[in-house]
């Protein structure tokens, strides 16, 4: 159960997606704020009935243990062409959800590397990031090739959460600074809650799924090590070209 609430939470990555367009939305004050609080309670009502319909579809054994659940539970209500209709229909959601990866992603990327925290080549230049969509293939493939499904699942909802948890630290050390003239809605108690279950999601993990934990803490180690070559640079060249 510790493990699966690492995918749990996986399911709900994308509601900060809106603030990688924040540039080109209309209000920014108003608007974004809205879409990640509306979008993520539309996405938690959608999850809870979704799964209740999952739960109540077929027997506990036949749902234990399996990675296709919806295709099950669909094949308990409506025979095998249910089954196969359901699958199609979620392939295409996925199909969705990586077009929108693959337009958000490498803008981010690009946005890096024009910051001097990444690789120039990366960035856009004011034309569409083809290195930084090239390079998100490249990794994207690497990593299907070289795990399962569950694998994949377990070390990027283990990386996010991590990256999520630095977020909410970074948000209460700038509270902390500025004091109540920063608005934080819940203030403190829904950081702290959001902080202790996801240390306690990540131990899960850690104790659980060993492998898959270590190659999560290598990824945010090897970004924080070129994070900090990347200050050193900036800081030793100013506003300067550097040499080397």
């Amino acid at each position: 159960m510790g493990v699966s609430l690492v995918w749990v939470s996986f399911s709900y990555s994308g509601w900060n997606a809106t603030i990688y367009i924040g540039s080109e939305v209309t209000n920014p004050e108003r608007n974004p704020p809205r879409a990640l609080l509306l979008g993520t309670a539309l996405v938690t009502l959608l999850y809870l009935a979704l799964n209740a319909v999952f739960v109540f579809s077929a027997p506990s054994d036949q749902l234990a243990g399996k990675l296709d659940v919806s295709r099950v539970a669909a094949t308990a209500l409506g025979g095998p062409a249910w089954g196969n209709m359901v699958s199609a229909l979620v392939a295409l959601v996925l199909v969705s959800s990586v077009s929108s990866l693959i337009m958000a992603g490498p803008r981010v990327y690009a946005r890096m590397a024009e910051d001097g925290y990444l690789p120039a080549f990366l960035a856009a230049r004011n034309a569409p990031p083809v290195n930084a969509i090239l390079l998100q293939g490249v990794l994207a493939l690497s990593l299907l090739w070289s795990s399962t499904f569950d694998q994949l699942l377990t070390y990027i909802g283990f990386t996010l959460g991590l990256s999520t948890a630095a977020t909410v630290v970074g948000l209460i050390r700038i509270r902390l600074q500025e004091g109540s003239q920063l608005r934080v809605p819940g203030w403190p108690w829904a950081p702290s809650s959001f902080l202790l279950a996801t240390l306690a999601i990540t131990g899960f993990a850690i104790a659980r799924r060993p492998k898959e934990s270590l190659a999560g803490l290598a990824t945010i180690l090897v970004g924080l090590l070129a994070w900090a070559l990347a200050e050193s640079r900036r800081k030793r060249c100013g506003s300067s070209p550097c040499a080397d």
